[in-house]
């Protein structure tokens, strides 16, 4: 009498020694319904040399009663699946462990940039300065875009961008805007400062004499607001004579 077979994949090996986790699926009738649907059977099966990995598939054989849940061995391995994509998840692993090192590399390299390279507005200073064509660039200029795209994680650098003057005007723009923010953070600190000393310093008395404003009514905040409108539209020989340099 020809022994008991069946096709199935491999679904769970190595947590049992000799013995593999094999399932096999089955066209089954419904009667009822006069339909045919997939039933799935759950077998252990014993594997003596270790072999079968989890997604091969296997032909299984009945045998004697190996154990309590086991009366099925490996007879052949169809596809050995299992072996390539452990293969794959090795592979995949180091490829994500070299992309891990690639990135911290550039962490650390970008960190070291941003500690000890200049500000925002040095470095589209010194874009704007890269006005030739790329491949007119010296060395020192090509290491210069190769820092800022990793500083600024630049991916592309438009080599031949045709509209070239736009977009330096739009640079020019936007270092003006940041000048334009260092100014009013500069001019803020001077006058918390001024502010702050009060009637004994001379600059305060001058620009509250100029406002005819009063320190003891006035609120702090509208003496403030007065003086950096008064500042902002002084000339530079006003800001001297108030001794302020901004």
């Amino acid at each position: 009498m020809a022994r008991q077979n069946f096709v199935g994949f491999v679904i769970s090996q190595g947590k049992m020694d000799k013995t593999v986790k094999v399932r096999v699926m089955q066209k089954v009738l419904n009667k009822k319904l006069q339909k045919e649907y997939l039933k799935k059977k759950d077998f252990l099966v014993h594997d003596e040399a270790n072999i079968c990995k989890e997604g091969d598939l296997v032909r299984i054989e009945a045998t004697r009663p190996l154990s309590a849940r086991k009366s099925f061995a490996v007879a052949e391995i169809k596809k050995n699946k299992g072996e390539e994509f452990q293969h794959y998840q090795e592979e995949a692993k180091r490829q994500v462990a070299e992309e891990e090192t690639r990135r911290r590399q550039d962490l650390l390299r970008r960190r070291e940039l941003y500690n000890n390279s200049s500000t925002l507005y040095h470095d589209l200073d010194e874009v704007k300065m890269l006005r030739k064509p790329f491949s007119e660039l010296s060395e020192e200029e090509r290491e210069k875009i190769a820092n800022l795209k990793l500083k600024y994680g630049i991916s592309n650098w438009d080599a031949g961008f045709e509209n070239q003057e736009l977009f330096m005007s739009s640079l020019s723009h936007l270092a003006n805007k940041l000048e334009s923010i260092r100014s009013e953070v500069e001019l803020s600190k001077k006058l918390e400062d001024i502010i702050a000393k009060g009637e004994s310093d001379t600059t305060f008395r001058m620009l509250v004499n100029r406002l005819d404003l009063d320190p003891a009514t006035t609120k702090k905040n509208i003496m403030k607001n007065k003086m950096r409108r008064l500042l902002q539209t002084a000339s530079g020989e006003e800001l001297a004579q108030w001794g302020i340099d901004l």
